[in-house]
């Protein structure tokens, strides 16, 4: 026994069969809200506080290429580990399986291997974690047809094998494989999820759908797709994007940003900024919780490596604000920031200040006497000009 509670048994799906939606009569439970007096009011439940809640389909939508299925699968591993960690965020320890459509087994081996080496973990310790690719499959969870909408024999599949396995987190990677119907149709549409929120309250846990933005989606930057049926019918949706470069700054092509764009049971508009190191996405905000130690040592790295590279070009930085060579603000501009912001390098040079690692010097000619910033053990070289 590993700890984790079997969901399997009494409730496990039968096959859905097209005669028997026919007849199916949904569930119908009056409340007398006076009977609810003296009763303790439930307690919302998450896998991911705020961000992923329990019982729902939760949307994460994200351009080709941004790293949805990556995220995904880096939260599976989270939930796999004792007080596992997700983008900062602290989340439920649970069983979870995946139905990845666009990736296959060598593919997803791969980017376990790099995940499990970022998280100082053996691939051994992810028991917990289930998946199966269903790269060149036909797909389709549900379909339409004259007679209204039927789930598949690999719907049954999925919800069958998660079930047996205790899972309560399923990623479904991406909707565009998954759904047969026309993206276009409100009906359609809700009918899907509606069966996909059925599927999160059956294994008491939830359902993180990635998807493709359309291209209004990407045009207008709400990252939505398709029907407004997709954002309406989930309770939560989150978008992942490359962000937009800064005047006069260079686009970052390694810089993410995870952005909270609805949630029916917290506030919308959090962002939490990622940067892909190492075949993973880190987490960059110094304020989301259980990131911030790794981040600020992350952040002195990135000075340093900035410093000894402009050294040895002989192009100078300063440690004075109000000097046009200011280090934070030079840094903050650069294309190898690593995501990192002027107010970032600035917390980075003052510990890096604290810890002697980086010391303040003068230098040029004496009637022109200026300070630059040097690596406490400074490499050769470099010319007196700045």
């Amino acid at each position: 026994m590993d700890g984790f509670p079997n969901l399997a048994g009494a409730n496990s799906p039968r096959g859905n069969q097209k005669q028997e939606r026919q007849t199916t009569v949904p569930s119908f439970r009056v409340v007398n809200p006076v009977d609810l007096e003296n009763k303790p009011v439930p307690p919302r439940e998450w896998i991911v506080e705020d961000w992923l809640p329990i019982g729902c389909v939760t949307a994460d939508y994200g351009d080709g290429g941004t790293g949805k299925t990556l995220l995904a699968q880096q939260l599976m591993t989270s939930t796999a580990l004792p007080d596992g960690i997700w983008c900062g965020r602290q989340v439920m320890h649970c069983r979870s399986f995946a139905y990845f459509c666009e990736d296959d087994e060598a593919e997803l081996h791969r980017r376990q291997a790099a995940i499990c080496a970022a998280y100082g973990v053996s691939i051994a310790d992810l028991g917990a974690m289930r998946w199966v690719s269903g790269v060149g499959q036909d797909n389709d969870l549900m379909k339409f047809d004259f007679e209204g909408a039927y789930t598949t024999p690999l719907y049954d599949k999925i919800k069958q094998a998660a079930m047996e396995h205790g899972a309560q987190l399923i990623v479904l990677d991406t909707a565009a494989d998954v759904f047969g119907g026309n993206e276009n149709d409100r009906h359609q549409v809700r009918r899907f999820i509606g069966q996909l929120n059925q599927l999160a309250i059956d294994i008491k846990g939830a359902v993180l759908l990635n998807a493709h933005p359309s291209r209004s989606g990407l045009a207008t930057g709400n990252l939505d797709g398709g029907s407004t049926a997709w954002s309406n019918s989930v309770r939560s949706r989150w978008s992942l994007a490359r962000p937009a470069a800064e005047d006069g700054t260079e686009p970052d092509v390694d810089a993410r940003i995870l952005t909270r764009r609805k949630a029916n049971y917290a506030a919308i508009g959090e962002e939490i900024k990622l940067q892909w190191r190492a075949g993973v996405l880190v987490p960059l905000n110094a304020a989301v919780r259980g990131a911030s130690g790794i981040d600020r040592a992350a952040a002195e790295s990135v000075f340093l490596e900035l410093l000894e590279t402009r050294w040895e070009q002989g192009v100078f930085v300063s440690h004075n604000s109000r000097s046009g060579n200011f280090a934070p603000k030079v840094f903050g501009k650069c294309a190898e920031r690593q995501g990192y912001t002027t107010k970032d390098f600035e917390g980075a040079m003052g510990r890096l200040f604290d810890a002697r690692r980086i010391t303040a010097e003068n230098y040029g000619r004496t009637s022109d006497m200026r300070q630059r910033i040097a690596p406490c053990a400074s490499p050769s070289g470099g010319s007196d000009e700045g």
